[in-house]
């Protein structure tokens, strides 16, 4: 049974396609492309949590900075109750 004709055409087209982007993805001038835009994303999210930050601080809402803090607090907690545990022994 042949293939479907929908088939032949995307092959006819996707073949030639792939081979230029797989040789493109493979050189220099892509992999900078591909770390200035890391860089550039990096960057944009900075900013934008910093406005974020702001904002939510205008308004006395908790950021993101305060929730990773407490949930640090709160894993030192459990800890330091591990360890008083262990050192009291079984029951």
């Amino acid at each position: 049974m042949s293939a479907p004709l929908w088939r032949i055409g995307f092959d006819l087209v996707e073949r030639p396609l792939a081979a230029v982007s797989e040789s493109w993805v493979q050189t220099d001038q892509f992999m900078d492309a591909a770390a200035l835009g890391f860089k550039v994303q990096r960057r944009l999210t900075g900013r934008t949590e910093k406005a974020m930050d702001t904002w939510l601080g205008v308004w006395g809402l908790p950021t993101r900075r305060d929730v990773n803090a407490l949930v640090n607090q709160v894993a030192g907690l459990e800890r330091q109750l591990r360890d008083l545990r262990a050192e009291l022994g079984p029951r």
